[in-house]
């Protein structure tokens, strides 16, 4: 029989080669969530969730279309955004607005591209107005998502790196938000009774905002049986100004604008785990724990030789006895850990793939 101080030892070893192997798995969970971090775009850190940028279109001598008698767009443009800064503002946002007057000197595409860059905004609208068609335009960027280099079979990987891109490539990065952004705009106006048109326009400045843009413009209302309501009515732009906030509320709830620019990434940009590090690390474990039951069992098969077959403990042949029982179970741990090395390299080497939005600098983004 195992003395008690024997046996408690040896429970001591086969406890710590288990907490050894569950203090390994623990670490290399722990390097991927923080491999998972580090790949976040730069861009996407800097978003502020609670700002909107306004972009009420023309200004000072740039007039804009002449919607009628004396009604100028910059006007019309201006009116929309201050009632939509409004909502926006009554429903939790900050709001930068390229402007909130007339101003003598009129911005340029760039310095208003400039402005909504630096905001790092969850959304960019750019607010037109007309008198030709009816309901509402909505207008993305007519640009193309970056692709990823997937050659040689490399795993599609976030791009973190800075990356310069041309000016008028700046929305590209942003342009797979600014569809998504255009969906929920088009179904919230959809539910309120709004007829729209929608379509992917190079309409300046969106192909220069490094955000999730869009384009709005409105254009006369159209009533059964009468009148169509002209762009200038206070009501129908107090309802257009309501449903876009209640439908920017959703986006800023429901939808992670930070997620990478992916067809397969799902609202919230949830990423999964790497299965080939998985398996890795559950190999290791279980060569780890293998190895300590190894241990374990040479010194309790050790134990049990002190007087095999009757031979008195201490005379040399209970020590060749110890000796041979303590081969063979360090036989039998070799063996366990041949069987883990073989359990991991039969696990499926997979990897993930993901792509990133690029923190490009046009127009003075940082």
């Amino acid at each position: 029989m195992i003395p008690s101080r024997q046996f408690a030892a040896v429970l001591l070893v086969i406890l710590a080669g288990a907490a050894v192997a569950a203090f390994y798995l623990r670490a290399q969970t722990q390097g991927q969530n923080a491999n998972s971090r580090q790949a976040q775009s730069p861009a996407a850190s800097q978003m502020d969730r609670n700002l909107v940028v306004l972009d009420p279109a023309h200004g000072g001598q740039d007039a804009g279309a002449t919607l009628g008698d004396k009604i100028l767009e910059k006007d019309v443009t201006l009116a929309i955004a201050a009632r939509m800064r409004a909502t926006l503002t009554a429903a939790g946002f900050t709001v930068v607005s390229t402007r909130d007057a007339d101003p003598a000197t009129p911005l340029t595409g760039d310095q208003r591209a400039e402005i909504a860059n630096r905001a790092h905004a969850l959304a960019c609208i750019v607010i037109h107005a007309t008198a030709s068609g009816s309901g509402l335009h909505l207008y993305t960027s007519a640009l193309q998502p970056p692709q990823e280099d997937s050659s040689a079979n490399v795993p599609l990987t976030p791009r973190v790196a800075f990356v310069p891109v041309p000016w008028e490539m700046a929305q590209a990065a942003s342009v797979s938000q600014s569809l998504r952004l255009a969906g929920d705009l088009s179904a919230a106006l959809g539910k309120a009774n709004l007829p729209l048109l929608a379509g992917r326009e190079p309409v300046r400045p969106l192909d220069n905002l490094q955000c999730p843009a869009v384009a709005i413009e409105l254009a006369p209302l159209p009533v059964a049986g009468s009148d169509a309501t002209p762009v200038t009515d206070a009501d129908y732009q107090q309802r257009v100004a309501a449903t876009l906030t209640a439908a920017l509320q959703a986006w800023r709830n429901d939808v992670d604008p930070t997620a990478p620019n992916s067809a397969a990434t799902s609202a919230g940009g949830a990423g999964t785990a790497d299965p080939a590090a998985q398996a890795q690390a559950a190999a290791q474990a279980a060569r780890a724990a293998a190895e300590a039951s190894g241990r374990a069992a040479a010194r309790l098969a050790a134990a049990k030789a002190h007087a095999p077959l009757g031979v008195p403990a201490g005379t040399p042949a209970a020590s060749q006895a110890a000796s041979q029982a303590g081969s063979q179970a360090g036989s039998r741990g070799a063996a366990n850990k041949d069987k883990a090395n073989s359990a991991g390299k039969a696990a499926p080497a997979s990897s993930s793939s993901g792509s990133g939005d690029s923190p490009a600098t046009a127009g003075g983004g940082q």
